[in-house]
Parts: C-alpha cells; sequence; structure tokens
C-alpha cells in the first residue's frame, strides 16, 4: 500500500478510536435502520414468492349445498354442474372436494392447533368444487353463471382473499420502509455530527496540512473514511443479523404452515450488497456534505 493511502488509513483509524462512544453510536445506528430496511426488502420478496405460488393453484372454490343453507345437491346436479365447469373455456381444470376430503385437509392445515381443529366435524365443512381458471381475471364471469346454478351456495375468489391479506402486509412493508428511512435520515446526522467532531478536534493538524501544499480531498478523505468504515460495519452487522434470524423464522413457519413457501438463506444473501451499499452511500455522503460546511480547506 502507498505511504499516503497508509496515512489516510492510520488517521481514520485514530480517528474512530479518539471517538469511540460516538463511532459505536454510528455503527448501531446504521445497523438499526438497515436492519429495517432489509427486513421491509424480505418482505416485499416473501409477498412476491407466496403469491406466485397461490396463482399457480386453484382460485376459485364453488361450495356446495349439503342441506343446512339450502337444498342437498343431487348427484345429478353434481354431475351436471361438473361437467358444465369441465366444458367451459375459461376453465383450466376442475377438482371435486367431498366433504371428509375438506375435513382432512383442515385437520392437516391446523394440526398445530388442535383447539380449533377440535370444533369441526366432517358434517361441518361443505363439498366444493376447486376451480382453476385459465385466466383468474375471469372470475366474475364464472361467478355471474354458476351461483343461481340449482345445489351451488356460494362461490369464492380465493384471490380476492389473498389480495386482502397481501395489502395488509404490504402495509406493513410500507411502514417499516418509512421508519428505516426515517433512522437512516437520523443516521446520516450522527455520522455527521461525528465527523465535525472529528474535524474539530484535529483543525490544528488540518492547518499545517493546508499550509505545506496539501489537497483539499486528500485532508478530507481520512475524515470520509471514518464515516465509511463505521457505516459498513454497521451494515456487516444488520445483514449478520438478519442472516441469522431470517432463516430460524422461516423454518418454523415452515413447520407452522407447511403449504406455504417462504423465503430462506438465498434471499438474504441477495440484499447483502444492497445493504452495504446503503450504508457506504450514507456514510460517504453525509461525511462529504458535513466537511463542505464545517471544514474549510
Amino acid at each position: 500500500m502507498p505511504a499516503r493511502w497508509r496515512y489516510i488509513l492510520a488517521e481514520a483509524l485514530v480517528g474512530l478510536r479518539r471517538n469511540l462512544l460516538m463511532t459505536l453510536a454510528v455503527i448501531l445506528s446504521v445497523a438499526v435502520s438497515l436492519t429495517l430496511l432489509g427486513a421491509s426488502l424480505l418482505l416485499r420478496d416473501q409477498v412476491q414468492l407466496a403469491t406466485g405460488q397461490f396463482e399457480d393453484q386453484i382460485q376459485v372454490s364453488i361450495f356446495l349445498c349439503d342441506g343446512r343453507l339450502c337444498p342437498e345437491i343431487t348427484p345429478e346436479q353434481r354431475a351436471n354442474l361438473q361437467g358444465e365447469l369441465e366444458g367451459d373455456p375459461l376453465v383450466e381444470l376442475v377438482i371435486f372436494e367431498s366433504k371428509q376430503e375438506a375435513y382432512e385437509n383442515f385437520k392437516e392445515a391446523f394440526k398445530n392447533d388442535p383447539e380449533l381443529v377440535a370444533t369441526v366435524t366432517p358434517d361441518t365443512l361443505p363439498a366444493s368444487f376447486r376451480v382453476k381458471l385459465i385466466n383468474p381475471e375471469e372470475y366474475s364471469i364464472i361467478k355471474a353463471r354458476f351461483e343461481a346454478w340449482p345445489g351451488v351456495e356460494s362461490i369464492v375468489d380465493q384471490g380476492e382473499v389473498l389480495e386482502e391479506i397481501f395489502s395488509i402486509i404490504n402495509v406493513f412493508q410500507q411502514g417499516a420502509i418509512i421508519v428505516a428511512v426515517i433512522q437512516l435520515i437520523a443516521a446520516s446526522v450522527l455520522i455527521a455530527n461525528t465527523i465535525r467532531v472529528a474535524a474539530f478536534a484535529r483543525r490544528e493538524q488540518t492547518s499545517i496540512m493546508k499550509l505545506v501544499g496539501a489537497s483539499n480531498w486528500y485532508i478530507r478523505l481520512p475524515f470520509v473514511l471514518e464515516g465509511v468504515i463505521a457505516g459498513t460495519i454497521g451494515a456487516a452487522v444488520s445483514w449478520v443479523l438478519l442472516l441469522v434470524a431470517i432463516p430460524r423464522v422461516t423454518s418454523r413457519l415452515t413447520d407452522e404452515i407447511p403449504f406455504t413457501p417462504f423465503i430462506g438463506l438465498e434471499e438474504v444473501i441477495f440484499i447483502a450488497p444492497w445493504l452495504f451499499g446503503a450504508g457506504i452511500l450514507i456514510a460517504a455522503t453525509s461525511s462529504i456534505v458535513s466537511l463542505r460546511r464545517f471544514l474549510d480547506v
């Protein structure tokens, strides 16, 4: 390493040690804000993954009358309905689910909640046709055609239900991004103040360097490097936290909700450049702006 760069790195490390408490505050502030930002990015990936998975599955449920809310559907009516569904050009796939099959699927889906399973019997859940459409947006056409069909109790578009769930998740995601941005602004202010304190403490040294002809950037670089090092460490801390926490959380969720896909280690690794890039960019920008306004060189 050239002597010039060794000097710059040494001065940056000296500055970090002199302001150790403020440096730790900067690292923690950056780590918290980038952890929130990384979590929001991973939440977006989770929503996209789950949405893609559910779009490939059955979109429409046609529940059949079992005598409780409407006259029980006859075998002939059910066969005619199935024939009409299978012959409809908008329909890609039709699956019949009996009351017993619906009960078994319910027990499997909620096997970790025995109290809820205990409240349901095979007669509680209606039989249904699970229909996959070629174009899920044409659900209204299917509903208009079959909702008055003899033996049909109700028609539910799972896409609408999922859309409501994902819209709520998106609200949380947007909230996390807003909090992360606020935290990043606070971290930027803290970095700027830390660099100002370091520059003030070394004002005599800076004046001497100016007198001997050192360039503006040569004087500024040690201070900028201080901020970049702190920002990089903060980004590393945030990434390690996500790297440890996310796989554990998603692993437990996979056991609890086996029919839903979850993100894993690969997605956490993928966001590393974004976290490090954000940490370095914010630290460098804050340092440069602070020096331009405070260090008159």
